[in-house]
């Protein structure tokens, strides 16, 4: 809660640097992960010996999202195994995240990061456009384009995934090279460059506009 407010006001921010489409904030991660527990062996080895195997069994059988909310309200669990109370600190268990299906996560000190894995084919079309103007952009260095200078750009394909990817996102394509125009067609006089983005090959044309 102490970061949440400064980090939401920072939204846009960080879809544009990581290059997603929504940032959302929530308190409760289960709605993405589920938490692995396991005893710490080398830790607790020596203290609880041959009890070892049923405390591994009853971490695995019990709610790990519910024992860390237990061990963070508490500061430490106790488990029945074998007729005994088993006391246990954060420093006795080991906690291993695991995504559920269609996310990836990562855990840092004080926040999970849960990552969207599902590609729709407007993500994909997008993806290839963006890709499409790194392959512009790199060109425009090996022509030793000035920063500001306009261009015109000719694509020569024969995917029509790519052509509809294009016209979908002309606008952006044209912005972030500085394109004043693009056609799908040879610009004379201007050497093409065989390239690829994702799976769809294509010849590039770039004009400088003097």
């Amino acid at each position: 809660e102490t970061h949440r407010d400064w980090l939401e006001s920072h939204s846009e921010l960080i879809k544009t640097e990581l290059n997603v489409k929504e940032v959302r904030f929530a308190r409760d991660a289960s709605e993405y992960i589920t938490y692995q527990i396991q005893p710490d062996f080398k830790r607790l080895g020596p203290k609880i010996g041959p009890k070892m195997p049923g405390l591994k069994k009853a971490l695995q059988q019990a709610d790990g999202g519910k024992l860390l909310a237990q061990l963070s309200t508490d500061g430490q669990l106790n488990l029945e195994v074998d007729g005994a109370t088993i006391e246990l600190s954060r420093e006795d268990l080991q906690v291993r995240l695991q995504a559920k299906e269609g996310w990836a996560a990562a855990q840092g000190k004080q926040c999970v990061v849960v990552l969207s894995t599902e590609l729709t084919d407007e993500l994909l079309r997008e993806g290839l456009v963006r890709d499409l103007v790194r392959v512009i952009q790199d060109r425009r260095k090996e022509l030793d384009c000035a920063f500001t200078d306009r261009i015109r750009l000719g694509i020569v394909t024969t995917s029509d995934s790519l052509r509809t990817a294009v016209n979908e996102h002309r606008d952006y394509l044209l912005t972030e090279t500085l394109g004043q125009s693009l056609a799908f067609e040879q610009i004379p006089e201007s050497s093409g460059l065989e390239a690829a983005v994702g799976e769809q090959s294509l010849t590039l044309f770039v004009e400088v506009i003097h």
